[in-house]
């Protein structure tokens, strides 16, 4: 049991990254492959299951010690349509989360077949990102899958573990975004699944994460260069990993994850918890009486990207540390593709106010972390999260100058854990350690920032426009509509 390892394999909106732990929890080595999104301006946005697969067998190729792999344990994106064949492959390309070509009438077509107590079903209001509306609507979503046995699976982790052991198994927090599982019983439910047109027997089984789903393949371990035999492990969507890596697995704390996309994030008890509410309710993935309660926004390390493309330049070459400490005159919204909480609008779109022919690109990349930021806050308050040190993880939190906004916008500490950009990974391997035979060192303690006083009176009033100018926001767009 000493030589045990664990490969962590975090599929993620725009990358796929794999780190392999000790049988102490350590981690030995890492790699990363980039993943593409296709997107219109009609909001498709789609990604292609076999770009997974290929990005899978790089990142296993990069690990010098992948040959050492005891086990292998899966996070993803959720909320997705993936229609697949009995080997794996996919008939199509998967139709992400963030797709937003649903019109509102349609919408509303497709909601009045559903049950009047639907949210009480699926402890979730009825949202236009919930899967089964795109699976009622699926000769439009995925004619590819039509006149042919297809299985229907919901997370990328989830179409990987099927191609790689042929057993489709997906974890309780991604089926709780589907809104065709039974919150309460933790199992599909029969009048949805007729609503929505399928079998059960095309649904994957709702496990544990801590499940071994099977063994890779021969055939799979060709393909990646993974041990034949090696168990895999069920794992968890990536909210409920980054829960469990941000040790927000009990109630009592809030968390931030800020990736491409961002959220907010507590866990309750289910009596507690008393779904469903005005934000997002997810079954954690180990726990059947703990509720994760989920803020998401739809813009976090994008906006970053965004200025980036824009500019031409790295972020790291716009930001000045002495020059441009704070943010200035400029005023960000981050609503680059619509928003989903604390409101749910597809039309809404950002916007920078407040320029002037002095405004210059380090003025902006600032402003930009101020008003994801300020996403931040938003949501927390929104959804009532408790109001302690929030520890913040996630790629986007790199940038020194990010967090110390942060916590400026926040008038609160913040805490980065180390290597807070594997988080993901070690929520999974949390969950599964025990399992994997794996004894978990102590984790390194946190870097705290706190916010600056003398900022404050500033943030407020700053952040007070920023309601208000999202609020026109959101009227102007639909005039523009």
């Amino acid at each position: 049991m000493g030589d045990n390892t664990l490969l962590v394999v975090d599929v993620g909106s725009s990358a796929l990254k794999a780190v392999l732990f000790s049988a102490r929890g350590q981690m030995i080595a890492s790699a990363a492959r980039p993943i593409a999104t296709r997107s219109t301006a009609e909001g498709l946005h789609e990604q292609d299951p076999d770009d997974w697969w290929s990005a899978l067998r790089a990142a296993v190729g990069q690990l010098a010690d992948s040959h050492s792999i005891s086990a292998i344990a899966f996070s993803g994106s959720m909320q997705n349509l993936i229609a697949l064949r009995s080997d794996g492959s996919p008939t199509g390309p998967a139709v992400l989360y963030s797709d937003r070509r649903f019109e509102g009438s349609e919408i509303d077509r497709l909601s009045a077949r559903l049950p009047a107590d639907y949210a009480q079903r699926t402890g979730n209001r009825l949202d236009p990102a919930h899967t089964i509306l795109k699976l009622m609507a699926r000769q439009r979503f995925a004619p590819h899958a039509a006149n042919q046995p297809v299985l229907w699976t919901f997370g990328a982790k989830d179409a990987l573990t099927f191609r790689l052991t042929g057993n489709a198994v997906i974890d309780a927090t991604t089926a709780s975004t589907t809104g065709l599982m039974n919150f309460a019983q933790r199992s599909w439910d029969a009048d949805l699944l007729a609503v929505a047109g399928v079998d059960e027997i095309a649904l994957p089984r709702i496990q544990p994460a801590d499940t071994v789903v099977g063994h890779v393949t021969p055939a799979a371990a060709g393909q990646t260069g993974l041990p034949v035999g090696i168990p895999v492990f069920n794992g968890s969507g990536d909210a409920g990993a980054a829960t469990w890596g941000a040790s927000a697995d009990t109630p009592g704390m809030a968390y931030c994850y800020l990736g491409t996309t961002g959220w907010v994030a507590t866990t309750l008890d289910h009596a507690q918890a008393a779904p469903p509410r005005d934000t997002y309710s997810l079954a954690d993935a180990m726990r059947p009486d703990r509720v994760i309660i989920i803020s998401p926004f739809l813009t976090a390390g994008s906006a970053l990207d965004w200025l980036a493309r824009t500019t031409g330049r790295p972020i790291e070459q716009l930001l000045d540390d002495t020059a441009l400490a704070s943010p200035g005159a400029a005023l960000f919204l981050p609503y680059l593709g619509g928003e989903r909480a604390p409101f749910e609008d597809s039309q809404v779109r950002g916007a920078l106010l407040g320029l002037s022919h002095t405004s210059n690109a380090g003025e902006l990349a600032l402003a930009v972390m101020e008003g994801v930021a300020f996403a931040v806050r938003h949501n927390l308050e929104a959804a009532g999260l408790p109001r302690t040190t929030l520890t913040v993880i996630g790629g986007a939190a790199r940038h020194a100058q990010q967090r110390q906004i942060l916590a400026d916008a926040l008038g609160r500490d913040i805490a980065i854990p180390g290597d807070s950009e594997t988080m993901t990974a070690m929520g999974v391997l949390r969950m599964v350690a025990a399992s994997a035979g794996i004894t978990l060192c102590p984790a390194a303690p946190a870097t705290v920032i706190k916010p600056r006083s003398e900022r404050a009176a500033c943030h407020e009033q700053r952040y007070a426009a920023y309601l208000a100018a999202s609020l026109f926001a959101r009227q102007l767009s639909h005039s523009l509509a």
